[in-house]
């Protein structure tokens, strides 16, 4: 298997499938090996998140919390004051256009070691020019489904965020089919599908390069909770040359 260079696909593809422990980029693989335990702790503030209020379809299978932060080159991870999610139509054509007041992540979650460790290591990836200050907003997202209601990670469809990068990461996938995190070139074009499917599969995104969508899930026993964990953070340069 062709070791994987994170800066070169990004650069060439415009994204970098990291199939957790499995992959072969030692970087990221042993950051997981390293971080388990943690990665299992943090993955338990999941199972207290709010609902998403604001899906204009009238769906409930979302539930989140969202907060912002700025990533400084000097190591600082610094907490915003909480602020609401805003997208314009152009950015989200079904939930954009509105101030969405999401909770924000709890203290816990702010303090965990993955989350700070998580941020520099993707920084440190994605600083091509030596940027010097990201500002990244952090969603936690559990996608639910039953025999009643699909869940839909991406109700918005194929779409952009508006930011430098993306990286998407899954914490758990639990009792569920779907979920296909699918990659469009810039003409909306299908280039890449893969289903994030152990903890730590992640896929990291030039949002100015390309597109992004996720299929919905659906239960494999409809008897039982079926639910798709994960954590989305999006970088924004806050110092253009």
């Amino acid at each position: 298997m062709k070791p994987i260079d994170i800066q070169k696909d990004l650069k060439s593809e415009g994204f970098c499938l990291l199939q957790g422990l499995n992959i072969t980029n030692s970087q990221w693989s042993d950051w997981l090996k390293k971080h388990d335990i943690d990665l299992t702790t943090f993955q338990q503030s999941w199972n207290d998140l709010p609902e998403d209020k604001f899906l204009s379809d009238g769906g409930h299978y979302r539930f989140r919390r969202y907060s912002v932060f700025n990533w400084y080159d000097n190591g600082k991870l610094e907490l915003l004051p909480h602020e609401p999610h805003y997208q314009s139509t152009y950015r989200n054509n079904m939930n954009g256009g509105i101030y969405r007041e999401f909770e924000a992540f709890k203290d816990a979650t702010v303090k965990s070691p993955v989350l700070e460790k998580l941020i520099r290591l993707v920084t440190k990836e994605i600083s091509f020019n030596n940027e010097k200050q990201w500002r990244v907003q952090a969603h936690q997202f559990r996608i639910v489904a039953s025999a009643e209601e699909a869940g839909n990670p991406t109700p918005e469809g194929i779409h952009r965020d508006g930011a430098d990068f993306i990286l998407i990461m899954v914490l758990e996938r639990h009792n569920i089919t779907g979920g296909v995190n699918h990659i469009y070139d810039d003409d909306q074009r299908l280039v890449f599908g893969s289903v994030l499917t152990e903890k730590g599969d992640a896929v990291l995104i030039d949002d100015r390069m390309v597109w992004h969508g996720v299929s919905e899930v659906y239960p494999i026993d409809e008897s039982k909770p079926a639910y798709r964990d994960v954590l989305v953070l999006t970088f924004h340069n806050q110092v253009k040359s």
